[in-house]
C-alpha cells in the first residue's frame, strides 16, 4: 500500500503516489537551479510544466487513475535531463544527435507569428518545410486563375487550429516537445524581443530628437488623423459584412431545413424535364431501404449545414469581435468529411442502379372507328376505381404521384399524335425505364402495366401506371405514339 498525494501542474489536478512525487519534485527542482540565470526562465519553467501536465494527462485512464513512477520516468525521459545538456554543451567535439532524436510528428497549424491574414500559409510553410513566399504564390495564382485559391484559403482558415501554445508552435515545425527545444524557443523570442526592442528605443529617440528639433509636421497630423478614421471605417465595413453574412446564413439553413423536411429539394432529370420535389418524398422512391434513406439524410445534413453553421459561426465572430473557439474549425471539418463520404457512397449506389437506360416499343390494338374521327379522353375516375380506403400524393413540378395502401401510381404519361403511313390508326406505347444494366432496365420497362379502353371511337387512357412500393421508381415513363391517317380527325377533350 502506497500514500497518494494530490498535487496541481499548471492548472491541472492529478493523483500520485508519493515515489512518484518525490521523483518529480526532484526533477522540477533540478530545471529550476539549471534555468535559475536564463533569461525567460519563468517563461521555460512555464511551458515545460504546462508540457509535463499534458504527457501526465495522457496516461490517465478509466482503469489508472493514480501515477505512477513509471509514468514520471517515461515522462521525464522524454523531455530530457539537464544534465545531460550540460554534459553535451562540454563535450563539444560530439557528433550531432541523429535527426530522428531532434524530430517529432509534425502537425498542421496556422502560425500566428508570422501570419499576414490569418497564418494559414506561413502555417503550411512550417508544416511543408519550404518558404512561405511559393504558398502565397500558389494561392494569390489560384485565385486569380480559377477564384478557388481564396475559397481554400477561407477553409483552411476555418479549419486548421492556430498554435498559440509552446508546445503546438514546436508540432508545427516537427519539433520535439522536451526541454531543450522549449528552452531555444524561448531564447530565440527573448533575443528577439531585445533587438525589436533595441530599435523601437533607437526609433523613439530619433522621434524625440526630431520633435525638439521642429515641431511636428501638419502632413503628419493629418495622416494620423485619416488613419484613425480609416480603421473605424474598416471596422464598420466588417461588421457590415457580417451582418449580411449571418443574414444568408441564416435564410440558406432554412432553406436547407425545408428542402431536407418537406419543402422544395432535388431537381431530377426525368425524361429530359427537370423535376423539383421535397428531399423526403424523392428518398422514399428510390431503390434503398428505410435505414439506408435516413443514413444519407444524416450525410446531407453533415454534407450540406456544417459550411453554413460555420457561415453564421464567423458571422457572429465578425459582428461581435469573438475569439476564436479552440477545435471548433477541426472538429466541423472532421463532420464535414464524415457527411461528404457518406453522401458520395449513397449517391454513386443509387446511380449504379440507373446507369443502363432501356427502352420497349409495344403496338396496341384498337378498333378502327365507323366514322373519321377518334375522341381521346382521360380516365378522370380512376383514382375512385382503385377501390383503396385512403391514399395521399407526392407532388413535384412535373411529378405527380398517388401513394395507395398497395403501392404507387405514377402520373408521368405523354400522347404523341403523328401522321400515319396507312389508312388506319394506331397506336403505340413506348416505355422506358433504368437499371443496373441494360438486362434490368429491360425487364423493369417491360413490367410496367398499364391500361386504355375503347367504347367505338371514343379511347379512354388511364391518366397513372403502377410503380410498385415505395423505392420501385426506375425513372419509368410511357409515351404514347398515335398514328392518324391523313384526311382523318383526331378530337381532344378538357381532361
Amino acid at each position: 500500500m502506497k500514500k497518494t498525494l494530490t498535487i496541481n501542474i499548471s492548472g491541472i489536478i492529478f493523483h500520485i503516489d508519493e515515489d512518484a512525487f518525490d521523483k518529480l519534485n526532484a526533477y522540477l527542482d533540478t530545471l529550476k537551479s539549471h534555468f535559475y540565470n536564463t533569461q525567460g526562465k519563468d517563461e521555460i519553467i512555464s511551458d515545460i510544466e504546462g508540457r509535463i501536465a499534458e504527457l501526465l494527462q495522457e496516461r490517465i485512464t478509466d482503469a489508472k487513475q493514480v501515477i505512477s513512477i513509471d509514468d514520471v520516468e517515461e515522462v521525464i525521459s522524454l523531455m530530457g535531463d539537464p544534465v545531460q545538456f550540460d554534459s553535451e554543451a562540454e563535450g563539444e567535439e560530439e557528433a550531432p544527435p541523429a535527426a530522428g532524436d531532434i524530430r517529432g510528428p509534425k502537425r498542421l497549424y496556422r502560425d500566428p507569428d508570422h501570419k499576414v491574414v490569418g497564418g494559414v500559409a506561413s502555417g503550411l510553410a512550417a508544416y511543408l518545410n519550404i518558404d512561405v513566399l511559393w504558398v502565397r504564390l500558389a494561392f494569390a495564382v489560384f485565385t486569380i486563375i480559377w477564384l478557388s485559391g481564396a475559397m481554400v484559403y477561407l477553409i483552411l482558415w476555418i479549419a486548421m487550429p492556430e498554435a498559440s501554445s509552446r508546445a503546438e508552435k514546436l508540432q508545427m515545425k516537427g519539433e520535439k516537445v522536451n526541454i531543450s527545444n522549449i528552452e531555444k524557443s524561448i531564447t530565440e523570442e527573448v533575443s528577439h524581443l531585445k533587438d525589436k526592442i533595441s530599435d523601437l528605443t533607437k526609433q523613439a529617440k530619433k522621434t524625440v530628437e526630431k520633435k525638439n528639433s521642429r515641431d511636428e509636421n501638419i502632413f503628419e497630423q493629418i495622416l494620423g488623423v485619416f488613419l484613425s478614421i480609416l480603421k473605424v471605417f474598416l471596422k464598420i465595413i466588417v461588421i457590415i459584412v457580417g451582418i449580411a453574412l449571418l443574414l444568408a446564413g441564416i435564410g440558406l439553413v432554412l432553406a436547407f431545413l425545408f428542402a431536407i423536411f418537406g419543402w422544395g429539394g432535388p431537381i431530377i432529370l426525368d425524361n429530359n424535364e427537370a423535376i423539383l420535389m421535397p428531399l423526403t418524398d424523392f428518398f422514399s422512391l428510390l431503390p434503398m431501404s428505410t435505414g439506408g434513406a435516413a443514413i444519407l439524410k444524416m450525410g446531407l445534413i453533415l454534407f450540406l449545414g456544417i459550411p453554413l453553421l460555420m457561415l453564421i459561426y464567423n458571422a457572429f465572430r465578425m459582428i461581435f469581435g469573438l475569439e476564436r473557439v479552440r477545435y471548433i474549425g477541426i472538429t466541423a471539418l472532421n463532420l464535414w468529411v464524415i457527411g461528404l463520404i457518406i453522401t458520395l457512397f449513397f449517391a454513386f449506389r443509387v446511380a449504379r442502379d440507373f446507369r443502363q437506360p432501356a427502352t420497349v416499343s409495344k403496338t396496341l390494338e384498337i378498333h378502327q372507328p365507323l366514322n373519321d374521327t377518334i375522341y381521346l379522353t382521360v380516365n378522370e375516375d380512376f383514382l375512385d376505381e382503385l377501390h383503396y380506403n385512403s391514399y395521399d400524393y407526392i407532388q413535384g413540378d412535373d411529378i405527380h404521384i398517388v401513394v395507395t395502401e398497395e403501392g404507387l401510381y405514377y402520373e408521368q404519361i405523354e400522347v404523341d399524335i403523328y401522321k400515319s403511313k396507312t389508312a388506319d390508326y394506331a397506336l403505340n406505347r413506348i416505355t422506358t425505364a433504368r437499371g443496373r444494366t441494360i438486362r434490368a432496365a429491360r425487364e423493369k420497362a417491360e413490367s410496367i402495366t398499364w391500361h386504355f379502353g375503347q367504347n367505338e371511337n371514343i379511347i379512354v387512357l388511364d391518366p397513372y401506371f403502377p410503380i410498385g412500393e415505395p423505392g420501385g421508381w426506375q425513372a419509368q415513363h410511357i409515351r404514347l405514339k398515335l398514328e392518324v391517317p391523313v384526311g382523318k380527325y383526331i378530337s381532344l377533350d378538357e381532361s
